[in-house]
């Protein structure tokens, strides 16, 4: 709508630049390509913006859009003052698909190094690079191309940014997963396997401390970063602790370990006069001491010896328990097994089954149906006597209801077929 000439409200048209302020990316300019990269800066809402795209050589190849796309899932995850911030993916005119991340003007870790900074100020940088990439770990993220390249030292503070995320890597990522990373300071596993390990980055780190040159006093540091995988510091945290413990803690330290000489020293010339002077009563009651123990022990030992008798003991009559109810187990199934034999060898000379299956109407039954049916409980009864005096109450009960139970099934069997003929 358009405004009255009197109206003072900020109410009006909107363009795509007031003030001088443009809400597209201007003044675009290509700062490096490599391979696969595009990295520009422009300017937007009157600040300085950095651009991470994909040559158009690529920009198509599905690969690459994912490599890109993990790149930003993974910035984004992060904030932190020494990490490099990303704001999103945008279309950028002439780039296509690109990473807006802020820009951070500075030279490299290796261009600052070159101007010979005060070794406090080293000390400075290494810390807050330890301290970016202990963050990083803790979010699950390993960079896997720590190099002074991707370490930008900000002009005015001299403060450390880490950059390019481009082969960085999480566990939550299934995809893109080769070796990878910058020869010089790969670890000698990193260059073999495509798994991302904390380990990988502190070997690089330890080789980046290296050449900064920060003196004796973390050369144990550093030492540690190089170790064999094993052996180095199994995560970032621990190497942040142990190099604050010697950035600010060294005069400290040696102050302290001083004072703690002195007294040492003296408890043990103290120690030594007490030790002189209670030395035979000293001997005498260790010795009284050890002759006590000894026989304490070999009390215990012969109590030892006792309950393991007793175990075994126990374990012997459990076995035998247990085998003689097997056998009882054995002996029941096969008195079942062979009184079923005996059911079903009585039934069939009834020859019930074969009546039932012939038979036309239920007035042609035969008059012993009834009586015939019960044949298999007369041979139960019969064969339960004979067997009675091998088995005990419990085992004679266990057959008689199982075989009473077979001679039910078949008769209710039978009885089926009756009730079909009934209809």
């Amino acid at each position: 709508m358009k405004m009255h000439d009197n109206d003072t409200s900020a109410s009006g048209y909107l363009t795509d630049a007031f003030e001088g302020i443009s809400l597209t990316f201007t003044d675009i300019e290509v700062l490096s390509i490599s391979e696969v990269n595009v990295v520009a800066k422009a300017k937007r809402y009157g600040r300085w913006w950095l651009l991470k795209g994909l040559r158009k050589e690529v920009a198509k190849q599905s690969g690459y859009q994912q490599r890109l796309r993990k790149e930003l899932e993974i910035l984004m995850l992060l904030q932190h003052p020494h990490v490099v911030a990303a704001y999103g993916m945008e279309n950028v005119e002439g780039l296509g698909k690109c990473i807006v991340m802020e820009y951070v003007d500075g030279p490299t870790l290796k261009d600052w190094l070159k101007e010979e900074p005060s070794r406090q100020l080293r000390v400075k940088v290494a810390r807050e690079v330890i301290d970016a990439v202990a963050y990083i770990h803790a979010k699950g993220i390993v960079h896997r191309d720590l190099k002074p390249e991707n370490i930008i030292v900000t002009p005015n503070g001299s403060n450390a940014k880490l950059i390019d995320f481009g082969l960085a890597d999480t566990d939550s990522y299934a995809v893109l997963k080769q070796p990878a990373g910058t020869p010089a300071f790969m670890s000698p596993e990193q260059r073999q396997t495509a798994v991302a390990d904390v380990r990988n980055d502190i070997y690089s780190i330890g080789v980046v401390l290296q050449q900064m040159k920060l003196g004796l006093r973390y050369r144990f540091v550093i030492k540690k970063c190089l170790l064999p995988i094993d052996k180095r510091y199994q995560n970032a945290q621990d190497l942040h602790r142990h190099f604050l413990s010697k950035d600010g803690g060294f005069k400290k330290v040696v102050a302290l370990t001083g004072a703690l000489m002195v007294v040492a020293l003296l408890f043990l010339i103290g120690l030594q006069m007490w030790r002189a002077k209670e030395q035979d009563e000293r001997l005498t009651s260790l010795n009284a001491t050890y002759q006590q123990e000894q026989k304490v022990q070999q009390q215990r030992m012969a109590q030892l010896t006792d309950t393991i008798a007793e175990l075994r003991a126990y374990n012997r009559q459990v076995r035998e328990r247990e085998a003689g109810a097997e056998v009882k187990r054995k002996r029941v199934k096969e008195a079942i097994d062979k009184g079923r034999s005996i059911i079903e060898r009585t039934m069939r000379q009834t020859k019930i089954d074969q009546h039932l299956d012939t038979l036309s109407d239920l007035i042609y039954i035969w008059n012993d149906y009834t009586k015939k049916c019960q044949s298999g409980y007369r041979a139960t009864e019969v064969y339960l006597e004979q067997i009675r005096p091998s088995f005990d109450d419990a085992e004679m009960a266990e057959i008689t209801k199982t075989l009473n139970q077979h001679c039910t099934d078949i008769i209710e069997n039978w009885n089926r077929k009756v009730v079909i003929l009934s209809r």
